[in-house]
């Protein structure tokens, strides 16, 4: 039996009405999760970011967990580009807080609302989150990156550290 990637990674950004460059960073930063051995993607399964983050882990052959909200609170459509597609049942907000303390680490493409609760949820369970491109707001224990480049040195050094230290 072949073994799933035991280091989970979400990416997380704006769903409905995600501007164009968003959406191309968000497919580059799964692409970039897809490389790393023993990486995981998670997203909230929804479109915009969440579906780009999806779509380019796929295309470089990585594995996807899609958390949803419950059918009745869903804003875009369920993408595609999954492995393991997973009904939480619950609100929009009820989902996202599933989905920061599931993860190992996080990813931020800028977003909205959503994302940002996401964000905060991490940080209080003391996760490592990292933020990519311009975001509004800014959160303390969030490190803020300026490339790609700088968030692969991240997440290489992060996947590649013992368990115990991964926070």
């Amino acid at each position: 039996m072949e073994k799933w990637p035991d280091t989970l990674i979400a990416v997380v950004g704006k769903g409905r009405n995600c501007p164009p460059a968003v959406y191309d960073m968000a497919r580059e930063v799964g692409a970039l999760v897809a490389r790393q051995p023993g990486c995981l993607l998670v997203t909230g399964g929804l479109g915009g970011a969440m579906e780009a983050a999806a779509r380019g882990a796929k295309e470089n052959g990585g594995r996807v967990l899609g958390l949803l909200p419950g059918s009745s609170n869903r804003t875009t459509r369920p993408h595609a580009e999954v492995d393991l597609r997973l009904d939480t049942g619950l609100t929009a907000n009820g989902r996202n807080i599933v989905l920061a303390s599931v993860a190992h680490a996080m990813i931020a493409v800028p977003g909205s609302h959503g994302a940002l609760q996401e964000m905060i949820v991490a940080v209080d369970a003391e996760k490592t989150v990292w933020a990519l491109g311009e975001h509004a707001t800014r959160l303390p224990g969030v490190e803020y990156l300026a490339s790609l480049e700088e968030l692969a040195a991240r997440l290489t050094a992060f996947s590649t550290a013992p368990a115990p230290d991964r926070g």
